[in-house]
């Protein structure tokens, strides 16, 4: 059984990370941890409007909130075979995940963003997700508010077949390529070339080894904007997840964390499956 561990702060972001994550795993039976815990960085950030986790401080506020969203779960259609458990603390919420992490052997961690500041400036995400993403041990889906969970057909895998340990992440996905007989697409991100050295070689086949009886395909992308040349693959490929080895920080810092076009779609739309060595 899947033990997930859901940050929520009950706004409709964390509502819709949970809806998602309830339809991907509705022919399953998984553990719903669904934590509350505090922000680091909310004296820095006063818009309850953008993008980050703004978590409720008091317990006794917690424990409202968290009957109200439990009612809310028990009331939906999506509510499937789980179990709900609420956890409420007033420690930051990165050690928080961390202990639960551990204690409770999480498979997967999930949380919301916005996609966009809502002073309308650059869409960098938030400090509190990018904390998240980077220093919490377990792999992590990151949904944007406006995705909406219609199947899982079509995944795409950024990569410049620099890791030869993404071959081994991607087993923590094969029950998801199964479940939905989704396709993989390996995507080789380049600026200027797409011609592969010794080592990118024996990883690419390294990938096509693993993915054997799973569909898969490689394709070579050169684009010097790597946000342009993600944005045109999802709309050209119908992508519905995609998924990065969380130690890509090159990638990540440059389609994720500080793209610098505004209008991108599948900062709002498409969700993100960071995937980090898993212990259990």
């Amino acid at each position: 059984m899947k033990n997930i561990l859901v940050l929520t702060d009950f706004s409709d972001n964390s509502w819709n990370s949970i809806t998602y994550a309830l339809a991907l795993f509705n022919n399953e039976s998984c553990n719903f941890y669904l934590l509350n815990g505090m922000n680091a960085y909310e004296n820095e950030f006063a818009d309850e409007t953008s993008n980050q986790l703004l978590l409720v401080k008091n317990k006794k506020n917690s424990k409202k909130e968290f009957t109200k969203l439990l009612d809310k779960i028990a009331n939906s259609p999506l509510k499937g075979a789980h179990t709900f458990i609420p956890i409420s603390t007033d420690i930051d919420v990165i050690s928080a995940a961390r202990s639960e992490i551990k204690d409770k052997r999480i498979n997967l961690v999930v949380i919301g963003t916005n996609g966009m500041l809502s002073n309308g400036k650059q869409n960098n995400i938030s400090p509190i997700a990018e904390d998240i993403i980077t220093k919490l041990k377990s792999s992590i889906l990151v949904v944007p508010f406006e995705a909406r969970f219609n199947g899982l057909k079509e995944i795409a895998f950024p990569t410049d077949y620099t890791n030869f340990r993404e071959a081994k992440l991607l087993l923590n996905i094969i029950d998801l390529l199964s479940a939905y007989k989704a396709t993989t697409s390996f995507v080789y991100m380049a600026k200027n070339s797409d011609k592969l050295d010794k080592e990118q070689q024996w990883n690419k086949e390294t990938l096509h080894d693993y993915f054997l009886n799973y569909p898969h395909s490689f394709h070579n992308e050169i684009n010097k904007n790597f946000e342009l040349l993600i944005e045109n693959f999802i709309q050209k490929h119908t992508i519905d997840l995609i998924v990065m080895a969380a130690k890509n920080l090159n990638l990540f810092e440059q389609i994720f964390f500080r793209p610098k076009m505004k209008n991108i779609k599948y900062y709002f739309k498409t969700p993100f499956l960071v995937l980090h060595q898993s212990k259990y």
